[in-house]
C-alpha cells in the first residue's frame, strides 16, 4: 500500500541468475544479414504478399527512371520457374569503380543496405519504394539474383546468391 509520506511503494524485481546477459550476448549483423534474419522489417510478411512486395521494389527503380524522364519502356517477365525479370531502357546502375569503397557501384548498391543514389539530393526528384533499400533487400532474400546493366555501349552482368556476390561484374556483350 502506498505511503503518503514516501510515495508509491516500489515492486520488488528479482534478477534471474540463470541466464547471463553481458557483452558476449550482443551481436552485430553485417551487410544484408539483417534483412535475411528479419525480413519482416523490410518487406512485411515473407509470404505471398511479401514476395509481391519484392517484385514491386525492383519495378519501382524502373518507374523512378521513367518519372525522371530517362526511361520510356519497362518490361516485366514472370518465368515458368516463378522468377521475375524486370528490364527498362533507362540509364542503368553505374558500373564504374566507386572511388571511396573500391568496388563497382552496382555491387555496392546491391550489397550494402545504406548505399544508393536515392538518399540525398541529385539523382532522383521522385522516388518510390523503400528509399534506396528495396533492390538490395530483394537481393538479400533471393536464392539468386542477377543484374544486367546496359551502360556506355556495353552489357554488364553481376550475379548473387542470398545477397553475396558469386560472379563479379563482367562485360558480357555490346549494346
Amino acid at each position: 500500500m502506498p505511503n503518503s509520506e514516501t510515495g508509491p511503494e516500489e515492486p520488488e524485481i528479482a534478477v534471474s541468475k540463470q541466464q547471463e546477459y553481458g557483452a558476449e550476448q550482443i551481436d552485430k549483423l553485417e551487410g544484408l544479414e539483417a534483412v535475411r534474419k528479419r525480413p519482416g522489417m523490410y518487406i512485411g510478411d515473407p509470404d505471398e504478399r511479401g514476395l509481391h512486395h519484392c517484385v514491386f521494389e525492383v519495378l519501382d527503380n524502373s518507374i523512378d527512371e521513367h518519372l525522371a524522364n530517362f526511361c520510356d519502356r519497362i518490361k516485366v517477365t514472370i518465368h515458368v520457374d516463378g522468377s521475375v525479370s524486370i528490364a527498362d531502357n533507362g540509364r542503368g546502375i553505374p558500373v564504374d569503380m566507386h572511388p571511396k569503397f573500391g568496388m563497382p557501384a552496382v555491387e555496392l548498391v546491391l550489397t550494402n543496405l545504406h548505399a544508393g543514389g536515392k538518399f540525398g539530393q541529385g539523382a532522383y526528384k521522385y522516388s518510390g519504394g523503400l528509399h534506396g533499400v528495396g533492390a538490395k533487400c530483394v537481393n538479400a532474400l533471393s536464392d539468386w539474383f542477377k543484374a544486367e546493366v546496359m551502360r556506355d555501349g556495353k552489357v554488364y552482368a553481376i550475379t548473387f546468391e542470398r545477397g553475396k556476390t558469386i560472379e563479379p561484374l563482367q562485360v558480357i556483350g555490346d549494346v
